[in-house]
């Protein structure tokens, strides 16, 4: 026959249930989302700044931007998500996998076109590699006539107020050129208003922006 519990080590029990309850109750708390910042970072109650692994989403002020942030919003906003592969990066937030129950976010957001992948190393990369590639293959988000000119009509196409002139950034050297009609990459131009590419109607106006003519223009 088993002993019933002395008053002592009944004390101990309750007082170590507790003690693992105040600290699960805590940790849930500490890890509830308490700001969305943009599309790939986020703040959580702790104080602590987190941004998507291998998620790049357009800056808030740029095409797509609202739309990432809103996604995100909706996705963890006031809810208690989990950081794995957790690790710093250079502007003092953490870089992770982030979950909230077994759903992986950084893979929502880049499958549902509101982001690039940066490749960055980790566990789940080739996922997210997928995710990524299957989105602009569907030409969801980003990818869709939102930011970019239908199939087909990429040398036709205008921007705002009938401006022709491109303002296309290397996405090697993140340098800035501007590619006038006639130029000779011009209809090979696809512009990415995402990532800060965008239309001018005259040069000056190209070049106050940062942009200079490109070596292909005559």
């Amino acid at each position: 026959m088993s002993k019933p519990l002395t008053f002592p080590v009944f004390l101990l029990l309750v007082v170590s249930l507790s003690f693992n309850a105040f600290f699960v109750f805590d940790t849930f708390k500490k890890n509830t989302v308490a700001e969305v910042v943009d599309g790939d970072t986020f703040q959580l109650a702790s104080g602590k700044r987190v941004r998507l692994i291998g998620v790049d989403a357009p800056e808030y002020d740029r095409c797509g931007g609202k739309e990432a942030r809103r996604r995100l919003t909706e996705l963890i906003l006031n809810k208690v998500v989990f950081l794995k592969e957790e690790k710093k990066e250079v502007f003092g937030r953490s870089l992770a996998l982030v979950y909230r129950g077994n759903r992986l976010i950084n893979k929502i957001i880049l499958e549902e076109g509101w982001g690039r992948t940066d490749y960055r190393k980790n566990s789940q990369r080739d996922v997210l590699t997928s995710a990524f590639h299957k989105a602009q293959e569907n030409k969801l988000g980003i990818w869709s006539s939102l930011c970019r000119a239908p199939s087909g009509q990429q040398s036709q196409e205008v921007g705002e107020n009938g401006c022709l002139i491109k303002g296309n950034i290397d996405k090697n050297t993140y340098k800035k050129y501007y590619h006038l009609p006639g130029c000779r990459q011009y209809n090979q131009i696809v512009i990415e208003k995402d990532i800060g590419e965008r239309y001018f109607c005259t040069e000056s106006e190209a070049s106050a922006a940062g942009f200079t003519k490109a070596s292909s223009c005559p």
